[in-house]
């Protein structure tokens, strides 16, 4: 995970990755991300999750993808985004988790992709 160095969520734990270009497909997007942020090449795994996040004054869908297998070993590549990258595992996750990952999360322990949340 990577801890954020931005406006938004500052110092909350979140998954790497970011917004879709013109064009790019999910693994287009996974791979770049994956190799921008943490300098490692991926292969990506099944969709796990699909999940609104309304916080900040935007309205963001995120996909949440597992990676099957990585290359490299996971560098810190873009500290204006993130002050430190950490493995956690998935049973002792961090307390301070940005929005979208921790819908993210919510959902792939559930078991389910999609879930309505209640207010």
């Amino acid at each position: 995970m990577c801890k954020r160095n931005k406006k938004f969520g500052y110092d909350e734990w979140e998954l790497p990755g970011g917004h879709l270009e013109l064009l790019e497909t999910f693994e287009q997007n996974i791979k770049k991300e994956s190799m921008e942020e943490l300098g490692i090449e991926v292969t990506v795994g099944d969709l796990v999750s699909v999940a609104p996040n309304m916080k900040y004054g935007n309205h963001y869908i995120i996909f949440t993808f597992l990676i099957s297998s990585y290359e490299g070993e996971p560098l810190k590549k873009a500290p204006e985004e993130h002050s430190e990258i950490k493995w956690f595992d998935v049973n002792k996750l961090p307390k301070k988790l940005f929005i979208s990952t921790k819908n993210a999360l919510d959902n792939y322990l559930s078991g389910d992709i999609y879930k309505v949340k209640s207010s």
